[in-house]
C-alpha cells in the first residue's frame, strides 16, 4: 500500500495528456524524496491514442468503454492502493510540490478532503474578463474552507484529494450526475470531517472557458450551483464535452 493514488480519467486527451503526466511525474518524484509513495492510475475511454501515450508514464492504464467521468473515477478508485485518493482532470498541471502539499494537509486528523483553486497555464495577454473570472473563482473556492455553512462547496474538478476510507464510506461519486458530482462528494465528506484548500494553485488549459466564453461559463456553472443547492437537482441534463 502507498500513501497516494492519483487517478486521471481520460477521453480523447492526446493533445494534453503527455504534458499533464510530465508535470505530474515531477511532483511524484519530489514527493518520493519526502518518503511519500505515489501510484498513478489512468482510466481511459478514448477512441484515439490517449492510452498509448499514458502507458509511457504508468503501466496502470485501464480501458473503460462505459462513458462517464464519475464511473471512470469510481472504477479507478476501486483499483487503487493509496490511503489518499487524488482525482485530476487530464489538462491539469501540478506544481513541483503539489503532492507534498496535498499529503501535508492530511496531517490534520480532522481533514477528510482537500481541494485547490486553479489558474490558467498561460496568463499573459488574457482579457480583463478572463482575469476577473479567475480572481473570483479562486476567492470563492478559498471561501469554501471558511464559510461552508453559508456558501457550501464548489470545485470544478481540476484536483480533489480525499481519504480512501472517507471515499468508501460515502460510496464515491454519484454516477447519476453529469456535473456537480464533486460538490456532492464534498458535501457528503464534510459530514465526516474538514475540507481543506491548498494554499498554492494548480493550472489548467482553460479550454472550456476559451470555447464557451466567460458569460456562458458563468451562466452554466452558477445556474447548476443554485439549482443544486436550492432545488436539489441540476439545471442542465447534460454537460457539453469540450476537447
Amino acid at each position: 500500500m502507498c500513501e497516494l493514488t492519483v487517478i486521471v480519467a481520460t477521453k480523447n486527451e492526446k493533445e494534453y495528456i503527455a504534458n499533464t503526466l510530465s508535470h505530474l511525474q515531477i511532483s511524484i518524484k519530489e514527493a518520493k524524496k519526502q518518503g511519500i509513495q505515489t501510484e498513478l492510475i489512468i482510466v481511459d475511454s478514448s477512441t484515439e491514442d490517449t492510452a498509448t501515450i499514458a502507458s509511457q508514464f504508468t503501466p496502470k492504464v485501464h480501458r473503460l468503454p462505459i462513458q462517464g467521468i464519475s464511473k471512470a473515477r469510481n472504477y479507478g478508485a476501486a483499483q487503487a492502493s493509496g490511503q489518499i485518493l487524488i482525482f485530476m482532470d487530464a489538462d491539469t498541471l501540478l506544481q513541483k510540490n503539489t503532492l507534498i502539499d496535498v499529503f501535508s494537509m492530511f496531517k490534520n486528523k480532522k481533514a477528510v478532503s482537500t481541494i485547490s483553486f486553479v489558474m490558467p497555464t498561460v496568463q499573459s495577454k488574457l482579457p480583463v474578463s478572463t482575469k476577473l473570472f479567475y480572481v473570483l473563482d479562486c476567492a470563492f473556492i478559498r471561501a469554501c474552507a471558511f464559510l461552508p455553512f453559508l456558501i457550501g462547496f464548489y470545485n470544478r474538478g481540476d484536483i480533489i484529494a480525499i481519504k480512501r476510507d472517507t471515499f468508501e464510506e460515502i460510496k464515491g461519486f454519484n454516477e447519476a450526475l453529469c456535473m456537480m458530482e464533486i460538490t456532492e462528494l464534498l458535501i457528503n465528506a464534510s459530514k465526516l470531517g474538514k475540507i481543506k484548500v491548498l494554499s498554492s494553485p494548480v493550472f489548467e488549459s482553460s479550454r472550456r472557458l476559451k470555447q464557451w466564453g466567460v458569460l456562458k461559463s458563468y451562466r452554466v456553472w452558477w445556474q447548476n450551483y443554485v439549482y443544486f443547492y436550492v432545488f436539489k437537482r441540476l439545471h442542465d441534463s447534460s454537460y457539453e464535452s469540450v476537447r
